[in-house]
């Protein structure tokens, strides 16, 4: 009896430990399975044209095949474990190579506020920009008079570079935007501001998870303070914050060229918006700083949020200030919202903060188009 009772002890031990060894190796692909056919299912009922009920029903589908493949009964040799997998690596391909490979939209119904997309023509140091954004918001960001305007700069007038943060609840994320202050003959400044955002289409909603699937492409906004600012401190209820960029005139005057040249390209050969990689903050240093950004940016780059506090503890930003004195002194929230509208460029600058960047690097010689 004893006998019998250490051998079924054994087998029983020996039991649990194949047990354990085999849901240890099968871990790794099931994980493997669920993250590629959720993603793929995802990518379907989103990109480029849903969420709707068509889009719904094809991943639905997708992922009952995927299922059927992985655990239901094949037919002759499909049913080997090697065939499986590859089937299903097959069809995870195509949906990927599908996702890669749908082209961003040229035309749309579009939103009104991203509905223009504008033209640059130089002449010598003359830069004339058509289509610069110049709402006039009544009692809400979707209560507003449609203007849209053409300007024309002297770039040898180019005199400041400011940078916004504009934070609408999370502390870790925000928008960035940049303006551009040409000074004119009488000594008073005149702003253009770029602003980088996803591009909807009537009756979208900007959303995170669409951001990362297609939903919306890309565009470069250029706009009046009085717009762009405005809509975001007097009807979004955000908080801004604007740093003054330091830097030699040459360089300031590559950073507008460098918008200038990608805003061009974009209405010629549209591109996905990505909340990730391709984004405010990230187009920002790689299109107008030139930093090369890795295919899956690390989260200091990512968490656009934090970029003021890695400035201020690198020496960059606010110099001789405490961190919460240099935030203090760059909210233009207050000023913003007291603003005459007349004067509301010289109303939202009665204090600077610097943020000292690195220089971005002149345009290739292959990236002069205009």
């Amino acid at each position: 009896m004893n006998t019998t009772a250490n051998v079924d002890r054994i087998t029983g031990r020996r039991g649990t430990v194949a047990l354990l060894v085999g849901i240890a190796w099968r871990t790794p692909f099931i994980i493997l399975w669920l993250a590629l056919t959720g993603w793929c299912a995802t990518a379907i009922a989103l990109a480029p044209r849903g969420p709707d009920a068509v889009t719904w029903s094809l991943a639905a589908l997708f992922a009952f095949a995927c299922v059927q493949v992985a655990l239901g009964p094949l037919p002759g040799w499909w049913r080997t474990r090697g065939a499986r997998w590859a089937t299903l690596v097959a069809m995870w391909a195509a949906v990927l190579a599908w996702f890669w490979f749908v082209p961003a939209p040229a035309d749309a119904d579009w939103q009104p506020d991203v509905r223009e997309t504008p033209t640059f023509h130089f002449h010598g140091d003359e830069l004339t920009v058509s289509g610069i954004r110049n709402f006039h918001y009544r009692t809400s960001d979707t209560d507003f008079e449609e203007v849209w305007a053409e300007r024309t700069y002297d770039m040898s007038r180019l005199r400041t570079v400011d940078l916004f943060f504009s934070f609408w609840g999370p502390k870790l994320i925000c928008h960035n935007f940049v303006s551009f202050g040409f000074e004119r003959t009488d000594g008073t400044m005149e702003q253009l501001v770029v602003s980088i955002e996803a591009r909807k289409r009537r009756g979208q909603e900007y959303s995170a998870i669409g951001g990362l699937f297609r939903q919306f492409p890309l565009i470069y906004v250029w706009a009046d303070e009085r717009d762009v600012v405005r809509v975001r401190t007097d009807f979004r209820g955000e908080t801004v914050r604007r740093y003054r960029v330091e830097g030699q005139p040459e360089n300031l005057r590559i950073l507008l060229e460098r918008f200038a040249i990608e805003s061009s390209e974009l209405a010629h050969a549209p591109r996905w918006y990505n909340a990730v990689t391709q984004s405010c903050g990230i187009d920002i240093l790689r299109t107008a700083w030139g930093q090369r950004i890795p295919l899956i940016p690390s989260p200091k780059l990512l968490l656009n949020g934090t970029w003021e506090r890695d400035a201020w503890e690198e020496g960059r930003m606010g110099e001789g200030l405490r961190f919460e004195e240099a935030l203090q002194r760059a909210d233009i929230t207050a000023d913003a919202r007291a603003a005459d509208i007349r004067d509301f460029s010289r109303a939202i600058r009665q204090r600077d903060v610097t943020m000292r960047m690195a220089p971005p690097a002149a345009p290739a010689a292959g990236d002069s188009r205009r």
